[in-house]
């Protein structure tokens, strides 16, 4: 039986091209920011549809400067709990102090509910993460929240360039956002990130303090920066690969709604709600398994068995985390984290692989959920 590869770049054929244009930019001696960089920074912001896009050398490194723009020194920022560690890291190297909310289980997204009853005089914004390219509504609702409170809101989109929801674009909602392009992430060079905001004078304090604090009208340094930059071969990369985002979208939501078809015995499975109006990303898959299926059992079965894996994030959760560990209650995050499992979506999954990794989780859930539902107390992981 052929094994499903894991996740890694995919570059359509065109290593040729890449090679040529990274070979023309080594021959220039223009290695950083130049004609690719502001290539790419054009193209993102009309895919994007916001009127500015800033290039930087990572995800991480985009929220870290936004936050310092955003001046939240002393301030608190609303963060989900269910998130990679970057989103809180970013905050506090920014000055402020991430407050971690709950998460809705029927988006994977943060809870609402639990962002009103956190906003104080405090609060300087939000982070809204799109949890594995789930863009659910709400995203609005809580921009018309933040809008009334007179606090901002940032996008987390690192898993979720292309998506939208009713007329919004994902990079566009919030007064900026942030993707990432690392080397897993649905567009990727490596290393790599971006900032997106319609707001020109948030975009002048971004690249002021991506490229060591200097005014961009001037020879002068006006803030403590640092180098936040991306390279000219970052951006080669990545524009090979931006062309191609529509395909890279079209295929993920493809194979996603093979499990949505075939992943739908309710005694196995609790799947998310996904808004009508959203276009997804699906940067994985994300399922809920029931109480009485072993997460870890199920796991050594699809890889030593039938060759293909089944994942889970992030966890320990944030809150959890030895650097942040609060003595909060997140239960609804506490819960589903145990039951989370991700499967695949990337170019490498064809539409068999995907039909047959079905077959086989309902094959294997059917068995050990006959095996364990009479036990008294299930605590399978």
């Amino acid at each position: 039986m052929k094994e499903i590869p894991g996740a890694k770049p995919y570059f359509f054929h065109q290593e040729n091209n890449i090679s040529k244009e990274i070979k023309k930019t080594l021959i220039s001696g223009n290695l950083s920011q130049g004609k690719n960089i502001r290539t790419l920074e054009e193209k993102t912001s009309k895919i994007f549809n916001t009127k500015y896009a800033i290039a930087v050398n990572s995800g991480g490194t985009a929220l870290e400067i936004c936050l310092e723009a955003f001046r939240i020194e002393g301030k608190e920022v609303l963060v989900p709990t269910q998130t990679f560690i970057a989103t809180a890291n970013a905050v506090i190297r920014a000055g402020g102090k991430p407050i971690f909310c709950d998460i809705d289980p029927k988006t994977g997204c943060m809870d609402i509910n639990d962002v009103k009853k956190k906003i104080n005089k405090k609060t300087a914004g939000i982070i809204f993460v799109y949890m594995f390219g789930i863009i659910p509504e709400s995203v609005i609702k809580l921009k018309k929240i933040c809008n009334r409170k007179k606090i901002f809101l940032l996008e987390d989109a690192s898993h979720a360039h292309g998506g939208s929801v009713n007329k919004y674009t994902v990079g566009g909602i919030g007064d900026a956002a942030c993707f990432s392009f690392y080397a897993t992430k649905i567009l990727t060079c490596g290393e790599g990130g971006l900032i997106t905001t319609n707001s020109a004078k948030l975009k002048k304090r971004c690249s002021t303090i991506m490229s060591h604090g200097k005014d961009s009208n001037s020879p002068l340094f006006v803030y403590s920066g640092n180098n936040f930059r991306l390279t000219e071969i970052q951006a080669i990369i990545a524009l090979s690969q931006l062309r191609y985002l529509k395909k890279i979208n079209s295929h993920r939501n493809k194979i996603a709604r093979i499990y949505q078809k075939y992943l739908n015995n309710d005694l196995f499975y609790t799947q998310l709600i996904l808004d009508k109006k959203s276009k997804n990303t699906f940067w994985r898959y994300p399922l809920y398994l029931s109480k009485y299926i072993s997460r870890s059992a199920l796991q050594t079965l699809c890889a030593k068995k039938h060759h293909f894996r089944i994942t889970w994030m992030y966890e320990p959760l944030c809150h959890q985390q030895p650097v942040f560990r609060k003595n909060i209650k997140l239960p609804n995050a506490e819960n589903i984290i145990r039951r989370l499992i991700n499967l695949p979506t990337h170019l490498a999954v064809k539409s068999s692989d995907a039909i047959r990794i079905c077959k086989k989780l309902n094959l294997e859930c059917k068995n050990l959920y006959a095996k364990n539902k009479n036990k008294k107390s299930p605590s399978f992981r």
